[in-house]
């Protein structure tokens, strides 16, 4: 996997996890 994709798939797995905390 590219570092590029790699990256993105973190930040928005990371994203997700915030957000979901946020919403809870």
């Amino acid at each position: 996997m590219p570092g590029k994709v790699q990256d993105f798939f973190l930040c928005s797995l990371l994203l997700r996890i915030v957000s979901a905390g946020w919403c809870d």
